[in-house]
């Protein structure tokens, strides 16, 4: 009976050891879990291994402390960016100024006669502002050509001789001409990201973008509207947030929109992009070399969810054209 008893102990001791055993090679010292399987877990969902909850616990803070570093190394790559953007604007203006810059001209004359009067000092006076342009104003204000609609907060446009033209204090960003594209934005118009926003279904809120002329009368007049960029001359790229914003990754040079369409400025016509899966995928950095080679000028592309890319480019008419990738 006693050697019964010894056996009986001595196998509860050897199924508790067995049951508390680590598992060889891992990270954790995690159970065996023979009475508590891995991922089980209790009535209040905690798990009930020891181990393993203290694995998961490592996991969550581990995730919440990368997710916090990739944030911090996102803003500070922002905040560079935007410092040289800005610095890289003032650079430009001071160049438009000293190219537009009216040089004095000091002209020597002769000795008149004593007997002629002298006539009364001319006073000189600066030339005004232009304040209201008219017609065919080449506006200058932050680069256009990127999805994002974070700008420097400049409110106003210049012309080509640094003077404000347009300013106001409905403005929280304007966009035009910019260094890289001089030669094709057209003429008396801009875009601006106005104070006013817009409250989507989901509760979130988005900045106010549309186009004004020189008199700073909006073209579309659509508050869903969140992004405008400019493609190439007469082409820009509107888009809609009606239910969601847009997601992006850094750079801005991709981004998913609720709506999307091709705008000809100059025609007024509007390509509609179709939505797949409730969004417009869009990218501005691809291959482009293949189609310059073909004498065309690729501006977008879009990626379809079966694979297929459609790149948008205008030929040598200045025509819209679309090509397979």
């Amino acid at each position: 009976m006693k050697k019964i008893f010894t056996i009986i102990v001595f196998l509860i001791m050897v199924q508790l050891v067995n049951a508390q055993s680590h598992v060889p090679k891992s990270e954790y010292a995690r159970y065996n879990c023979r009475f508590a399987p891995k991922y089980s877990n209790n009535s209040e969902g905690k798990s009930m291994c020891p181990a393993c909850a203290k694995e998961n616990e490592d996991a969550r803070k581990k995730k919440i402390a990368d997710d916090k570093a990739a944030d911090e190394a996102s803003k500070i790559r922002n905040e560079k960016l935007k410092a040289e953007s800005a610095i890289a604007f003032k650079k430009n203006l001071a160049e438009v100024a000293a190219k537009n810059k009216v040089t004095e001209v000091h002209v020597t004359m002769g000795k008149t006669p004593a007997a002629v009067n002298k006539a009364p000092a001319a006073t000189k006076t600066k030339a005004k502002v232009i304040s209201k342009p008219t017609k065919d104003v080449l506006l200058i204000a932050d680069y256009p050509g990127s999805m994002s609609m974070s700008g420097h907060q400049y409110n106003y446009f210049l012309n080509g001789a640094g003077d404000t033209v347009l300013k106001s204090k409905d403005y929280s960003a304007t966009y035009a001409s910019w260094e890289d594209n001089k030669t094709n934005f057209p003429k008396n118009v801009g875009i601006v990201v106005f104070n006013q926003e817009n409250t989507l279904t989901n509760g979130k809120t988005l900045k106010v973008v549309d186009l004004v002329d020189l008199k700073g009368k909006r073209y579309f007049n659509d508050n869903s509207i969140s992004t405008i960029f400019h493609l190439r001359d007469d082409y820009f790229v509107v888009c809609r947030s009606k239910d969601f914003g847009e997601d992006s990754s850094w750079g801005y040079n991709y981004r998913r929109f609720q709506y999307a369409e091709i705008y000809n400025h100059k025609t007024k016509k509007i390509m509609n992009l179709e939505r797949e899966r409730g969004r417009v995928e869009l990218y501005l950095t691809f291959d482009r070399k293949k189609f310059e080679d073909e004498g065309l000028k690729p501006m977008l592309m879009r990626s379809h969810i079966d694979g297929i890319r459609e790149v948008f480019c205008l030929d040598a008419n200045g025509e819209l054209v679309i090509r397979k990738d």
